[in-house]
């Protein structure tokens, strides 16, 4: 009975280190510079939707849509089929390598080495989450439309990132113990405590993730899974230490190395890919603030412009509810633009602006028509005049300033009399 549950033990270690090698790789190979990295990347995902496209359509059958396009989701159904195939691989390599390696001498020294590579692993995630949050360019502040959008149109996941994006110093603390949850793994004598932190922040993002609908469900959980096979060694000493009062024994850390030649190389290479890989990562994030994040210069004529004036071939269009081409609101937000008619329809669109010629060209998406007008910007006033196919319009717009709603302008208390949480 002991033999089986100690042969069914070693098959499991087994199966954890091939698979999460074959989830991990290419780490860390895809942060080698001059765009190396990214072709050995891009060669692996083609790889790997080659095997699953193969055995998933051809080998099993499946008639459904796999999609493996880049979308932003880690839980499309792409992402389902490859872990069922790495599983897969990982059980037959885990099935043979029991047979093969009865002595368990390549086990040995494979264990100690796939320790240290999912412990950086997680480290450098660890890091890449948390200087994204550092630098504040993760989550996004509610832009333009959101002021305006009922809230319950607001999906679980946009409340989230709205939520998260409203508060910077919410989302650099965030990112302060991610960072420090990395700093930590990167050192054998404080491996248990950055273990201890990565997984109580993973399991909380893990938790959101499942709540508010974001789909990055399966990633999360694997990095909660790494957090805990990185505890694993010291579960009874955290039972000790935590639960019976009873004493721990320091864990005795020995060089991987007994030549001090191999040891001096091996601190060498791990200095330099550490301070190599961070220094990539905090130098695109601080560029990032002003190309993408906070710090990017805003387009020309951002703003919430309500309609005031609508007029058609000289005839002033009166502002009834009913109306579908009048428009209510013009809003011209970080990344988009939209139009709100007076029924409620949203119109978004692309709006092209020459602030020399004082020109905007409006092209909504699901329309073939474009707006084409010149504009004068007066105080708190906006006039655009033009056309919009063979007909003529003059649209009178008041600025309205996102620092008027109570969200923005509420600001931060210590003294609160009572609970403000209308």
């Amino acid at each position: 009975m002991k033999r089986i549950f100690d042969n069914f033990t070693f098959w499991g270690t087994l199966f954890l280190i091939t698979y999460f090698f074959l989830y991990i790789f290419p780490f860390p190979l895809e942060w080698l510079p001059f765009k190396v990295g990214e072709s050995i990347s891009s060669y692996v995902d083609k790889f790997w939707q080659w095997l699953v496209l193969l055995l998933v359509k051809d080998g099993v059958g499946y008639q459904g849509d796999i999609a493996t396009r880049v979308n932003g989701s880690g839980d499309t159904s792409y992402h389902f089929f490859k872990l069922l195939v790495q599983g897969a691989i990982s059980a037959i390599v885990a099935t043979i390598w029991l047979i093969l390696d009865k002595a368990r001498d390549f086990f040995g020294r494979i264990k100690r080495f796939a320790a240290v590579y999912i412990r950086y692993y997680l480290a450098f995630t660890m890091l890449t989450y948390g200087l994204a949050k550092v630098f504040p360019n993760q989550f996004w502040e509610p832009g333009l439309t959101d002021m305006l959008r009922p809230f319950g149109e607001i999906s679980p996941m946009g409340l989230l990132w709205k939520f998260m994006g409203y508060s910077v110093p919410y989302i650099i603390f965030t990112g302060v113990m991610e960072v420090m949850a990395g700093v930590l793994l990167f050192f054998r004598k404080t491996t248990r405590l950055g273990a201890i932190l990565a997984f109580g922040i993973m399991l909380n993002v893990f938790v959101l993730n499942m709540s508010y609908d974001v789909p990055v469900k399966l990633f999360s959980f694997h990095l909660v899974l790494l957090s805990i096979i990185i505890l694993s060694k010291d579960i009874t000493g955290l039972l000790n230490f935590f639960v019976l009062n009873k004493p721990v024994p320091a864990n005795k850390i020995e060089p991987y190395f007994k030549n001090r030649r191999y040891v001096k190389i091996g601190f060498f290479v791990k200095g330099f890919i550490i301070l190599f890989i961070t220094s990539v990562m905090v130098s695109n994030n601080y560029s990032n603030q002003w190309k993408h994040g906070r710090k990017a210069e805003m387009p020309s004529l951002y703003g919430i412009y309500e309609v005031e004036t609508f007029i058609v071939n000289n005839d002033t269009i009166a502002p009834l509810l009913t109306d579908e081409n009048r428009w209510r609101r013009f809003i011209v937000d970080r990344y988009s633009s939209n139009i709100t008619k007076m029924n409620g329809d949203i119109l978004y669109a692309e709006s092209v602006v020459d602030t020399i010629n004082t020109t905007i060209q409006i092209k909504p998406f699901k329309e073939p028509s474009t707006f084409n007008f010149q504009y004068e910007l007066r105080d708190s006033v906006l006039v655009f005049t033009g056309t919009k196919g063979k007909d003529s319009i003059r649209i009178d717009c008041k600025i309205k300033d996102k620092n008027e709603f109570y969200l923005m302008k509420r600001g931060f208390h210590w003294i609160n009399e009572f609970p403000n949480n209308r």
